[in-house]
């Protein structure tokens, strides 16, 4: 009875945090508190299953694999692969890994052309943003953030307004099929629940109101148009 009653409660906790309020919640926990809670659910799951709770075992540790970024079967996560988006601008490749809130960039051109952003040093960061303020300032809109946490003080150094050029480019309208997919990290054929899935994990993190931007929020808003309209044509 216990072993039915932990599977019932597995099947809503994988509910809640796959596709009910839960993802909302989970996609708001820093992602060193993401680690730290799925490291303690995880250790204590074990400990329950090796004294023969598997009941409660199976929780702590279904708790700790989403928290830690295990990917639920596609049949159970209906945004499937919508778990890394990416996003071009003019000076950066940057990559949202959804699960863990975590963030990769690659820049593209000037001083720093082909290093990752994370591989540079702190006395680099005031250069390449200098850089950005001038040529891409919605690429350091999304990495803003990042650079926060990987060098603290950075704002001192250029006069960066959040708010500009936040108004969608042209780049936006014109945005094709398949960048409209890495935008949403989906697959080209992803089912409408899919799509909408992922549009609203990613439309809680870039809309202006979460510290996004209007031009982020217009880059996600018209990837779902774009998707939405390719899975019509092919149904």
């Amino acid at each position: 009875m216990n072993y039915i009653l932990s599977m019932i409660v597995f099947g809503a906790i994988v509910w809640w945090f796959a596709v009910g309020p839960g993802r909302k919640t989970g996609e708001a926990l820093s992602p060193l508190t993401r680690k730290l809670v799925g490291a303690v659910a995880g250790g204590a799951g074990i400990l329950l299953a090796l004294r023969g709770r598997w009941d409660f075992a199976i929780v702590l540790v279904s708790l700790s694999a989403w928290l830690l970024g295990f990917r639920l079967p596609a049949m159970f996560d209906p945004i499937g692969r919508a778990r890394r988006s990416e996003i071009h601008t003019l000076a950066l490749l940057v990559w949202f890994d959804l699960t863990t809130g975590e963030i990769e960039a690659k820049i593209r051109t000037g001083k720093y052309a082909g290093k990752w952003l994370h591989k540079l040093k702190p006395d680099q960061i005031p250069d390449l943003v200098r850089e950005l303020v001038q040529t891409d300032p919605q690429g350091l809109n999304l990495i803003a953030q990042d650079l926060d946490r990987r060098a603290p003080g950075w704002r001192q150094y250029v006069q960066f307004d959040a708010a500009a050029g936040q108004g969608p480019p042209a780049s936006v309208a014109e945005m094709r099929e398949q960048e409209a997919y890495e935008v949403l990290g989906l697959e080209p054929g992803a089912s409408e629940e899919a799509i909408r899935a992922a549009h609203r994990a990613l439309i809680s993190r870039f809309h202006p109101d979460k510290g996004g931007s209007t031009y982020l929020a217009a880059m996600v808003n018209r990837a779902k148009d774009i998707a939405l309209e390719a899975r019509r044509r092919g149904a």
